[in-house]
């Protein structure tokens, strides 16, 4: 079965609320020995959410002994896209709040993966960074078009103490996805000067994979699969529709090969 781990509250957005368990038994989660959690991107409603996770759970064929998590966040604004540049503290909120879930009800011996869309996964980067130093053991972290800064994986101030964390961390990108080519760039820039330069402006890791900067590269961890431009995959060509498309599919493979721990996960 499909756990629903819930951090909304009622309205359209945030705040970001402790984690609540809406579907599943917590008893039977906490003996499971690989937990895998799932997470949507933003601008993604609860329903929305939900459904969209469910889907993602349902065609990871490969894993049937993982218990899969799917986790909602409140990525979602009135303004629709245009909440992009705020939604990153909802996203760090929401790590904080999955960290303490887990850490509280999760083994530090259990098996932690993750399979995240856009900007899930800054929320599965700062969890895994959150709670290394306490000896929880992490797998797979698989990040498809992820809304995170190309260098991140390799800079200590952001995610490389994260891709540090994992036995591996596989990036699935592509140069098609015209969400991340053009409006990353512009929403991180305004973010950027949002926060008083707290936050970094520049490409999307899941537009082109992990690049180099001040000679700090990503970790030995880390690998890449960039999806061929010919396949033109955009933004929404990953987490599965109720009848996928092929790119979707491809997408699905490429998480199962990870999550099961395949050498070379494929991209079809």
């Amino acid at each position: 079965m499909t756990y629903v781990l819930d951090f909304r509250g009622a309205s359209v957005g945030g705040p970001v609320l402790p984690g609540q368990l809406v579907e599943g038994r917590l008893n039977a989660l906490q003996v499971a020995g690989d937990v895998t959690f799932l997470l949507h991107g933003f601008n993604v409603d609860r329903a929305e959410g939900k459904a969209g996770l469910k889907r993602f759970a349902e065609h990871l064929t490969m894993v049937p002994h993982h218990a899969l998590v799917a986790t909602l966040w409140p990525g979602d604004h009135w303004a629709g896209a245009f909440s992009y540049s705020v939604e990153g503290r909802d996203a760090d909120d929401t790590a904080l709040e999955l960290a303490k879930f887990i850490y509280t009800n999760l083994r530090k011996s259990t098996r932690v993966s993750f399979a995240t869309h856009s900007l899930g996964a800054r929320v599965a980067l700062q969890v895994i960074k959150l709670l290394k130093p306490y000896g929880f053991t992490f797998t797979q972290a698989c990040l498809m078009a992820a809304a995170v800064d190309d260098y991140s994986l390799g800079d200590p101030a952001q995610y490389r103490d994260a891709a540090r964390g994992t036995q591996r961390t596989a990036v699935l990108a592509s140069r098609q996805d015209l969400v991340l080519r053009y409006a990353y760039p512009a929403g991180d820039l305004f973010q950027s000067w949002l926060f008083f330069g707290q936050e970094n402006s520049g490409q999307a890791l899941g537009y082109h994979g992990p690049k180099t900067r001040r000679s700090q590269s990503a970790p030995g961890q880390v690998v890449h699969t960039q999806i061929a431009d010919t396949r033109n995959a955009g933004h929404s060509d990953y987490l599965p529709d109720p009848r996928p498309t092929p790119n979707q599919r491809a997408a699905m493979q490429f998480a199962n090969d990870v999550l099961s721990g395949r050498l070379s996960p494929r991209y079809p």
